[in-house]
């Protein structure tokens, strides 16, 4: 299309789709900052181990994978050793993928001739003001990172045609978005189906080399991990998934509740169905994005969902669902605009206003309590001491103390204990073994979140209350905090006999 010939809405589109999405996601996270979530401190904890030469550990040796983001300990770890501050480090690079990743949309159209000039811009404006992606550009996580991987892989694959050098790039991209989340594997699954149907129907065998080389690349690796910690998947993975109806049940809600703040990118949708005709003869060719959602969405619901707010794990798959939802709306030609602003208009709304979007946000204080409490223990208890506590990300980063993950995430033996009911809690609380923990005679118990308590909270806080020998062993203490807040903790009782606790 000649940029003569095009309409003066469409041209507005394309420029004020990217800039829209851009400013929205910088305003949102301005208003959620010093927003960092707890879980990312774990990451933080196992590069920073790696920098020093300790390994990818969470405890010096014991070799346990408590991360499912290899490639962005590695970049944090890396940029450790080269002196930079770990939590600064994940915050600009977080930003800086969120933003290359918007960019990237905007640009969707020079990858695959089928994607309409205008459709990566909207898909750029809906994205970049939607809460579920633009939350989760500076809390520390990997989640840039994953979407900016899985849409690159996307339009790779889309560009490939078994001819030039396109192939090259798609096959190393989606090794690293699998190394980068393992559940990337999902969609890059349906990418890789979808190049071995053009293989079979063209007979031209070189439409294989895309999931070739990421399985050249990505093969070792996981031959390395595995030999590593001794795991097929990652501990998390055992820490938090069960095989439960249950489960389904979790799933299945937490898909439900995922699609009213993501309206704006589904609703569009139903216009590939109202226009059918028409929209098979121009978009036939990109309907394996279509698919890679969809297929995605199936395997969020079957492992129960996240515990987390805003959606994380549909925010990595989000660019290429707002990609299709901008390819929908491109059918309404000129008018595109109007339902570009509602749904922009929507975002900002929801973004506010859902329950687990900006308001569960600021409700998430465990990290800022947790710096608070683990520069505190850091300080006042010997560095030896070992530490139980559900809290596994700021309190053990910011204490550097050995650490019982109580929940399991960074313990192999609590995520592998069979547990009953598995799917009827919340996802990642359901793991405990309080007869293991009290083995381990830990110094500090730390129950509930990360100021502690003198009563159960959890389950695992409940099993290690319950034990035998546990409340006459350890006793409860107070301490107050520079902030003026009050830590609670189950001390050793022989540390407060002899005098060698705090």
């Amino acid at each position: 299309m000649a940029g003569a010939r095009i309409p003066v809405e469409t041209r507005a589109l394309l420029w004020l789709g990217p800039v829209v999405g851009l400013a929205v996601c910088a305003w949102h996270n301005q208003l959620l900052q010093p927003w960092t979530l707890d879980d990312a401190y774990i990451s933080f904890r196992y590069a920073e181990n790696f920098a020093s030469g300790n390994g990818l550990v969470y405890n010096l040796g014991e070799r346990v994978e408590g991360y499912t983001t290899f490639l962005w300990v590695l970049i944090l770890g890396i940029g450790n050793a080269l002196g930079a501050d770990t939590r600064v480090l994940a915050k600009a690079l977080g930003a800086l993928f969120a933003a290359a990743s918007l960019a990237l949309l905007s640009q969707a159209h020079r990858f695959e001739r089928a994607i309409p000039r205008e459709a990566g811009a909207i898909a750029a404006a809906l994205v970049g003001s939607c809460g579920i992606f633009s939350a989760w550009a500076m809390p520390g996580m990997e989640v840039p990172l994953v979407a900016l991987l899985l849409l690159s892989a996307a339009l790779l694959y889309l560009r490939d045609r078994a001819e030039g050098d396109a192939w090259h790039g798609a096959g190393v991209v989606g090794a690293l978005a699998l190394m980068a989340r393992p559940d990337s594997v999902v969609v890059m699954f349906a990418l890789s189906m979808h190049a071995v149907r053009a293989a079979w129907s063209r007979r031209d065998w070189r439409a294989l080399r895309p999931p070739l080389l990421t399985a050249a690349i990505y093969g070792p690796y996981f031959l390395w991990r595995w030999q590593y910690y001794g795991w097929l998947l990652p501990n998390t993975f055992y820490a938090k998934v069960g095989s439960s109806g249950a489960q389904l049940e979790r799933g299945g809600a937490y898909l439900v509740d995922f699609l009213t703040p993501a309206a704006s990118l589904w609703v569009p949708l139903l216009l590939l169905g109202v226009f059918a005709w028409t929209a098979w003869q121009r978009f036939s060719r990109i309907g394996v994005l279509l698919g890679a959602v969809v297929l995605h969405g199936v395997y969020v619901l079957s492992v129960g969902g996240d515990v987390m707010p805003a959606f994380r794990f549909f925010a990595g798959v989000l660019p290429i669902l707002g990609l299709m939802a901008g390819v929908a709306l491109s059918l309404l030609g000129r008018w595109a605009w109007i339902p570009v602003t509602l749904g922009v208009g929507f975002n900002l709304w929801q973004f506010e206003y859902h329950p687990d979007l900006r308001p569960r946000i600021e409700r998430g204080v465990v990290g800022l309590r947790g710096e608070e409490v683990g520069v505190w223990l850091r300080e006042n208890v010997d560095p030896d001491a070992l530490l139980a506590t559900n809290t596994a990300g700021s309190v053990p980063y910011f204490s550097g103390l050995r650490t019982i993950d109580m929940l399991g995430l960074n313990d192999a033996h609590i995520a592998h204990r069979q547990m009953p009911g598995m799917g009827k809690g919340r996802a990642g609380h359901e793991k405990a073994d309080g007869a293991y923990v009290l083995s381990r005679s830990p110094d500090y118990v730390q129950m509930g979140s990360a100021r502690g308590r003198d009563k159960p909270a959890f389950r695992s806080d409940r099993e290690l209350f319950r034990q035998p020998g546990f409340r006459s062993a350890y006793r409860v203490k107070r301490y107050r905090l520079p902030s003026g807040a009050t830590l609670t903790l189950w001390v050793k009782r022989s540390l407060l006999e002899s005098g060698t606790a705090p």
